[in-house]
């Protein structure tokens, strides 16, 4: 039967040369290991994966040989599977080999390659080849703990054909972050999977570059709200008054977090702008936004804010209610005398007919304190209004 196999693996149909190979496989006498390392030079890679997988049945030198070169094929999957062979051939001369494909662009190569160095008894000769072991056998984190000799494993993780492996590894380059982890971290900003490129931009929150800096600005017009968040966050920790027209236009984004966190950035830089554009957000759907807005303009005590504020004292949530008092009293003490008290005032009466009684309640104590004489002067406070 060897002239019909040497015939078959010789057809024009990669198919039947697979098919070939795989008989071959089971015999291992010399001819077949002949054919068997020939098949590793076909052009499908469908073909040379049969190959590898008949020659790691075969222990002999020229199978071992074989399998090492096969570790250089442009096919993953046969590099994988001549990782294993090796580990099934029980060589140990070949863990110098394995141990290089601990760092192969594929992460099935990385763990079949970890797994027949296990099998074959070798052991890390350094913390950085520890990482890479640790990394390929899904133990990320650990790699952290290596500190700078665990940045290369983790760095090849961050191509990782899984979207969880490569937030792991953005998530552990967080606690070894430098400048070899900028670049990589960098590119992992525009993973399609958005938790990765969440944990890329925690990853960089010890980097100021400007670099960085404009590829975080970049992703407040991230279509996922969680992303933008994250920038949010990370920029609005730098609290560069640069970013102030950015965080300007969060305060219109979608989603109520991402206005928070606009909101708080915009109530800790002193820039004229900020206290306007706040304004209309004193009547934001979300309470939290609501409240940070009154405590933000709290800090900022510009006067051109006393009318919203007076208005802010009849919303539903009481916490938006106190911090709009404590914010009066803090830009005016007199703030119920002026302009501003008189014109909110008359945008309140309606609420006097509210079917809700503690609305109707509080615009009358609200009424009365700005109607009160001049020389009575009674500042609101905190408890000045009903729960």
């Amino acid at each position: 039967m060897a002239w019909w196999n040497t015939l078959r693996v010789k057809s024009n149909s990669p198919e039947v040369r697979r098919k070939a190979l795989e008989t071959l496989g089971a015999s291992g006498n010399a001819r077949a290991r002949e054919l068997l390392i020939a098949g590793l030079g076909d052009e499908q890679a469908e073909v040379r994966l049969a190959a590898v997988r008949g020659l790691a049945g075969i222990k002999h030198s020229d199978s071992l040989a074989a399998l090492i070169a096969a570790l250089q094929d442009p096919s993953h999957d046969v590099r994988q599977a001549a990782a294993a062979g090796l580990g099934r051939l029980g060589d140990a001369s070949a863990a110098p080999s394995l141990a290089r494909m601990l760092e192969d662009a594929s992460a099935g190569v990385r763990t079949a390659a970890a797994n027949a160095l296990r099998t074959l008894g070798w052991r890390p000769s350094c913390a950085e080849e520890q990482a890479l072991m640790d990394v390929a056998f899904g133990h990320t984190h650990a790699a952290a703990f290596a500190g700078q000799a665990g940045v290369k494993a983790l760095v090849t993780e961050l191509s990782h054909d899984t979207s969880f492996g490569r937030r792991a590894a953005a998530e552990a380059l967080e606690h070894v972050a430098g400048a070899d982890t900028t670049l990589p971290l960098l590119a992992a900003l525009r993973d399609e999977d958005p938790t990765v490129r969440v944990s890329a931009i925690h990853a960089l929150s010890k980097d100021p570059s400007a670099q960085v800096n404009l590829e975080l600005l970049a992703l407040l017009h991230d279509p996922v709200s969680c992303v933008r968040l994250a920038a949010a966050e990370e920029l609005g920790r730098r609290a560069d008054p640069a970013f102030v027209p950015e965080f300007l236009r969060l305060l219109t984004d979608q989603n109520f977090e991402v206005r928070l966190n606009a909101v708080q950035f915009l109530g800790r830089v002193d820039d004229p702008q900020a206290a306007e554009a706040l304004l209309p957000l004193l009547r934001d759907p979300d309470n939290d936004v609501r409240c940070a807005v009154a405590k933000a303009l709290c800090t900022l005590g510009q006067p051109s804010a006393i009318e919203a504020l007076v208005l802010a004292l009849t919303d539903d949530e009481r916490s938006v209610r106190d911090i709009a008092a404590m914010a009066l009293n803090q830009i005016d003490p007199n703030w119920m005398y002026t302009d501003a008290a008189r014109r909110a005032a008359a945008q309140l009466e309606p609420a006097l007919n509210d079917p809700r009684g503690w609305v109707r309640s509080a615009a009358e104590q609200v009424l009365a304190k700005v109607r009160a004489p001049a020389d009575q002067p009674t500042p609101l406070s905190l408890a000045g209004l009903p729960e």
